[in-house]
């Protein structure tokens, strides 16, 4: 049997058609909708999109949250980028 191995992305700098969980045909496009949405967290994200503990992507819901809830939430403030932001690139221009 062949070892399959697993590449990291990086959700700060994946495209929108990225896949985070190809059995259900969810998109990185999908989560940042559902937190555009108001589901903030891993448990509204999976409520939103059907998810179950046991679908791949579950685990890689963390990263993307904390990567754009507070971006996201910069945006619906009006605030500045305060750089502190996980995988932060420093690109917001705030």
């Amino acid at each position: 049997m062949e070892e399959r191995i697993s590449e990291r992305v990086d959700w700060g700098r994946a495209p929108a058609d990225t896949p985070v969980c190809p059995e259900k045909d969810i998109l990185l496009r999908d989560v940042v909708q559902a937190v555009l949405d108001g589901f903030d967290t891993e448990e509204g994200v999976m409520q939103e999109l059907g998810m179950t503990e046991n679908d791949s992507g579950v685990s890689e819901l963390t990263e993307i949250l904390d990567i754009f809830v507070p971006v996201i939430n910069m945006w619906r403030t009006g605030g500045g980028c305060g750089g502190n932001c996980a995988g932060c690139g420093g690109s917001c221009g705030g």
